[in-house]
């Protein structure tokens, strides 16, 4: 618990490449596991290390079947690696999954109906 909090401190701070081996560490621990992957895939993504982060985000995301807090928060972060790799089919899948559970979850509603307004005109 304590490297995953380290952990979380450290990305607080902007401090990305200092924070993985702690959350690296911190997803042996099961009451953390899941914050820790999104927050690898996180600052992997801040890296630059986009490969690294849609790998991490899609296992976090695998490991919840119900479409949770943290599965949303893991599935928002995926769609944005997605979208920084040019992936925007997968980017835009990730939207529908979370906005087919929750219409006001961040800026996901305007996400999806974009994409229907632009194949519209």
């Amino acid at each position: 618990q304590l490297r995953f909090e380290l952990g979380e401190l450290l990305v607080s701070a902007g401090q990305f490449r200092e924070a993985l081996p702690e959350l690296q560490r911190a997803r042996q621990n099961p009451n953390a596991r899941l914050k820790a992957m999104n927050l690898l895939g996180r600052s992997y993504s801040e890296l630059g290390m986009l490969d690294l982060a849609a790998k991490q985000l899609e296992d976090a995301a695998k490991e919840i079947l119900s479409m949770d807090a943290m599965k949303k928060e893991i599935v928002y972060n995926l769609g944005l690696v997605y979208a920084r790799m040019g992936e925007r089919e997968k980017s835009l899948n990730c939207m529908k999954q979370i906005y087919e559970a929750d219409y006001g979850y961040k800026d996901v509603a305007a996400r999806v109906e974009s994409s229907y307004e632009q194949k519209m005109s």
